[in-house]
């Protein structure tokens, strides 16, 4: 029988269901064998790397031996699946495991007494490291101890799971009750059976959300580029362009004599990233009684972390999906032809049950990118599926006047996400255009392209460059 549901889970949303496994490369020095349900009747073991797959809401055990400068010694490291990613459409969960590396360091601090804590962590697009990230070799963030470890990871992305290795072997008794025949999809196998246990503890299935706001997407598994994000885009008094943000888009025109600003679409890409938030915990000493007594022994890190009850720090910090907007919108009303204002300021002066609103003056050159402004910006991403970092990208920049009056000194910038690596001399413009690129506060770049001349009505052009995905 399927296991029941751990709490009150909410139901999935559709075409967002969470993966029913969470893929581990377990990667370790050469000659390193790794066996799953270790101490056990269903043990197995291989040769690694080796990519295994966990049910989240569990706690594994795995074994590790033929160890460098060990030979006939075993590791036994702690797993605690905590979550797993939520594909998009055309996602294969099964291309992005989290990187399990015991590197020959941390084998040998294990041996000298050391518990190593690595917490796994998808990474909030927003907050991401701009720097180059292997898919084997996940950064690494040192912390003092594991509470800390957890505590920046929540703050940092999305938790995925915990791992602890220690030198000491944990109790037969222990092994049994991790190993949970219909949790662990072994190398080779295609098929996983129905768990014979419920889960430990609860996990992330389904994104919360609030029922009239309606659902917050997941975030990890893909990053935005393109549109207007945070503060919005505009032209000052000095016809400078303003609110230009890390992975926006603004497009400067002018239209007789006056200066304007768009944006153009969102393009997605899927590209999950690892990070991890290490601790250790290095023992300071032995204490050995002396004189007649019943029992004495030794306290260690291990033994600290055999007795710790499982999911003890979960859920210390509140549901970020029920988060709201943090900036105050209002509808102004219709001016024109068609279409409305948008601001992130007060605009109206009243007194609602004690509450004032102050409103402000809106300067007509700071209302910018309304429907029917007369440039269409379009932007697209080439391959448009899910890429793995390491791959490089080509992004295409449209533009169009759709107006009926002449459109002249368009400049293009594209603010790039701390994700994307520009590749120098990789743009292209089909018109003629000064190019200019300089560093954003992400750790990008800001592309501009300044484009003399006029765009009469029907008339388009288009920008185009490469980037690495980070």
């Amino acid at each position: 029988a399927m296991p029941r549901r751990t709490m009150d889970m909410p139901p999935c949303i559709p075409n967002l269901a969470p993966a029913p496994l969470l893929p581990a490369k377990v990667i370790a020095p050469a000659g390193v064998r790794v066996a799953a349900f270790p101490g056990t009747t269903i043990a197995r073991m291989y040769d690694t790397p080796s990519v295994i797959g966990f049910r989240p809401g569990y706690i594994y055990r795995l074994e590790l031996t033929n160890l460098p400068y060990h030979p006939g010694q075993s590791l036994y490291p702690e797993i605690e699946v905590r979550s797993t990613l939520v594909p998009k459409q055309g996602m294969k969960y099964w291309d992005y495991p989290i990187p399990l590396v015991f590197s020959a360091a941390d084998i040998e601090r294990a041996f000298n007494g050391t518990v190593i804590t690595k917490v796994f962590y998808l990474e909030n697009p927003e907050k991401a490291l701009a720097a180059d990230v292997k898919p084997d070799a996940p950064v690494e963030f040192p912390n003092d101890t594991e509470d800390q470890a957890i505590k920046a990871a929540l703050e940092n992305g999305r938790l995925v799971a915990i791992v602890r290795l220690g030198a000491k072997k944990p109790e037969p008794q222990l092994l049994a009750a991790t190993a949970i025949d219909g949790t662990v999809l072994l190398p080779g196998e295609k098929y996983l059976k129905s768990p014979l246990a419920p889960p430990v503890f609860p996990f992330f299935a389904c994104p919360l959300f609030d029922p009239i706001l309606g659902p917050k997407l997941p975030v990890g598994e893909c990053f935005i580029d393109g549109g207007d994000k945070g503060a919005d885009l505009g032209i000052g008094r000095n016809n400078q362009l303003g609110g230009l943000d890390p992975t926006d888009v603004g497009v400067e025109f002018s239209i007789g004599g006056k200066r304007s600003v768009t944006t153009s679409n969102i393009v997605c890409l899927c590209s999950p990233r690892f990070m991890v938030q290490r601790s250790e915990l290095a023992p300071i000493g032995v204490f050995v009684p002396i004189g007649v007594i019943a029992n004495s022994g030794a306290t260690g890190p291990a033994s600290y972390h055999e007795l710790r009850a499982p999911m003890a720090e979960v859920a210390r910090t509140r549901p970020t999906e029920l988060d709201g907007r943090t900036r105050p919108m209002a509808y102004v009303g219709k001016v024109g032809t068609s279409f409305f204002i948008g601001t992130n300021r007060p605009v109206v002066h009243a007194q609602v049950t004690g509450i004032k609103i102050v409103g402000v003056v809106v300067e007509p050159e700071e209302i910018t990118a309304y429907p029917g402004v007369p440039l269409t910006v379009t932007k697209s991403v080439d391959p448009a599926g899910p890429v793995p970092a390491g791959e490089t990208v080509t992004f295409t920049i449209k533009y169009m006047n759709t107006g009926a009056k002449p459109i002249t000194d368009l400049v293009v910038s594209d603010s790039l996400s701390g994700r994307l690596a520009y590749l120098t001399g990789t743009q292209q413009t089909d018109r003629a255009a000064n190019f200019s690129a300089i560093e954003n506060e992400a750790g990008s770049v800001v592309l501009r392209w300044e484009i003399p001349g006029t765009l009469l009505p029907g008339q388009s052009g288009m920008v185009k460059f490469k980037a690495r995905v980070r």
